[in-house]
């Protein structure tokens, strides 16, 4: 989808109106060969979609707090994942949904600085944790055995969110 990562960001940022359209310009300027044409309903429906992200990945971050504090395992819930608009049609997620939970592994690199980069886990039907802290244990063990970590030492899991697809 053209400009999803520009609208995610300014919408994660919890940026204006005016500010979302700025950062599009912006990125057509600096790419004018690579997406074609803006609508306002396109850009509304990614929108709409960036915000169902960052508003379930609160919940999710609000939930991995409470259990982290009170250590009472919390359940993952629907108000903890969304769709997208890439997600396979409601019936077949609601019979066969396969999740892909988004993360920002942690680490600290050779010359000791702390640095981040987001990587994709991928769980089948049936598959997810059940609890935020399995959810944080499992893509604690997967990030470093990804092979996707820059060199460095790995350090944990930072923020999350999950989709249904």
């Amino acid at each position: 989808m053209a400009y999803w990562g520009t609208i995610q960001g300014a919408v994660t940022d919890r940026a204006s109106t005016a500010d979302i359209w700025a950062a599009i310009k912006d990125a057509q300027a600096s790419q004018p060969d690579k997406f074609g044409s803006v609508t306002v309903q396109g850009v509304n429906e990614i929108r709409s979609a960036a915000a169902a992200i960052r508003n379930t990945s609160e919940s999710l971050s609000n939930a991995r707090s409470v259990e982290e504090s009170s250590g009472l395992p919390q359940s993952i819930t629907g108000k903890m994942m969304t769709t997208v608009p890439w997600s396979r049609d409601q019936q077949v997620l609601n019979t066969l949904a396969d999740y892909q939970v988004r993360f920002e592994a942690l680490f600290t690199t050779p010359l000791g600085a702390s640095a981040s980069v987001m990587l994709t886990a991928k769980y089948g039907a049936g598959e997810l944790p059940a609890t935020v802290g399995e959810l944080v244990d499992a893509l604690g063990s997967y990030a470093p055995a990804s092979g996707s970590l820059p060199l460095g030492t790995f350090e944990g899991v930072g923020s999350m969110s999950i989709t249904a697809v």
